[in-house]
């Protein structure tokens, strides 16, 4: 049981941290504007200023209702978890938008004579991000007006490779994308027999130790939930019944 509370309280603060106070984001910014990680995230790659976002849905899906939004100016961002996107000025009907950078697939780069190049790609929305349940996937393009388009696609799918990579190896996605640091040997401290006499433990000492610590009782788990514990266990439910429609929609 206790093992069970602590994995439901780890999954309800992964829930609650990547939450907004608005109900149309799930970016969570500063007063100033500035982005709040989730836990392990951290900001990869910075576009340069006055990049436009044009979402809308696929034709091919033929649906009665399409969706479509659209941003003249702002900033894209790539984290080792999302791919998200700040608007210079934010509105009450657009605040952000970001998905995991897994959700992306067929990207590619789109070339203009005249204009400035863009980056995009069919993206399977996230639950709760603002798109309506009944639109399995949209497509998502960024145009970069002040160039840096190249190393926008470079940095994605350096990143999208090694996700998949971790994904296949069934570790923890965003994490163990650096190399570890080069290994550096110890420096060789004292035996525990060339201290201080005085504190020096014998074999039987250290086999009492021992037993006491395996004596000790394990810590019981907490009496209560977290705090509005109910409350992100409802909204957990409320993302899998639209992550469901939406698998319903794509199969039709």
């Amino acid at each position: 049981m206790a093992d069970q509370f602590l994995a439901e309280q780890h999954t309800w603060t992964l829930f609650r941290n990547s939450q907004s106070d608005e109900a149309d984001s799930w970016v969570m910014l500063t007063r100033d504007g500035q982005i709040v990680p989730i836990p392990g995230e951290k900001i990869l790659h910075t576009s340069r200023p006055r990049v436009s976002l044009d979402i809308s849905t696929p034709r091919e899906l033929q649906i009665a209702d399409p969706f479509s939004l659209k941003c003249d100016n702002g900033i894209a961002y790539i984290t080792n978890e999302r791919v998200i996107f700040l608007p210079a000025r934010p509105t009450e009907d657009f605040k952000s938008f970001f998905t995991p950078v897994l959700n992306f697939t067929d990207t590619h780069v789109h070339s203009s004579w005249i204009g400035p190049w863009s980056w995009g790609g069919t993206v399977r929305p996230v639950p709760g991000g603002g798109i309506p349940m009944h639109i399995p996937r949209v497509e998502v393009r960024f145009t970069f007006r002040d160039g840096g388009h190249s190393d926008f696609q470079a940095k994605f799918e350096w990143l999208k490779e090694r996700l998949q990579h971790a994904q296949e190896l069934g570790l923890v996605p965003g994490q163990n994308l650096e190399p570890p640091p080069p290994y550096e040997p110890s420096a060789p401290g004292p035996s525990p027999s060339s201290g201080d006499p005085s504190t020096a433990r014998t074999g039987p000492q250290l086999e009492q130790e021992q037993q006491q610590q395996e004596q000790q009782p394990p810590q019981p788990a907490p009496d209560e939930p977290p705090p509005d514990y109910v409350q992100a266990q409802a909204q957990a439910i409320s993302m899998q019944y639209e992550e469901r429609t939406r698998a319903e929609a794509e199969r039709y």
